[in-house]
């Protein structure tokens, strides 16, 4: 039988894993609301070295959801004004386009702004475009799979053994 809380814990974990794939919803907070439930309400099931194992990786699923196109982008030469904007671009036609307004705003944005900056020819616009947009689905990837590990964790550490 799962008790109150229990539920509660496992259906924020589970909309956590949902909500890593959709843009601009916090998928590695409501993780960390759904564990730090269970550590506090809970029947004492888990321990304070999960609950800390839980909180690094959620850490690192928000760091990975915020920043990990622009991270991306960075690293492959686009400006941090370049990438900041696109992020916003994305964020704004989420809400026209869907997630393809997403895909479409980051790639545009960046492309457009590189193309501005002196030192960039159309090739190497296109070049940071491309590698920002699949920064960004990657990060998406890692932070799907970084919430299902939560998921996973805690129904084995905390529920199973």
């Amino acid at each position: 039988m799962i008790d109150a809380v229990t539920a509660v814990t496992l259906a924020l974990l589970v909309g956590a894993v949902v909500a890593s794939v959709v843009p601009g919803v916090p998928s590695g907070l409501l993780a960390l609301v759904g564990v730090y439930t269970e550590y506090l309400f809970g029947p004492g099931r888990m321990g304070l070295w999960l609950l800390l194992s839980f909180t690094v990786v959620g850490i690192l699923t928000i760091v990975v959801d915020l920043f990990g196109g622009a991270i991306t982008g960075r690293a492959k030469g686009a400006s941090t004004t370049t990438t900041l904007l696109a992020a916003a671009v994305g964020l704004v036609l989420l809400f026209v386009l869907g997630p393809l307004g997403v895909l479409l705003g980051m790639f545009g944005t960046v492309f457009l702004s590189e193309l501005r900056r002196d030192d960039r020819d159309t090739e190497a616009a296109l070049d940071n475009a491309l590698w920002a947009t699949l920064g960004m689905l990657a990060s998406g990837a890692a932070v799907f799979l970084l919430s299902a590990s939560m998921l996973a964790g805690y129904v084995v550490f905390a529920l199973w053994l």
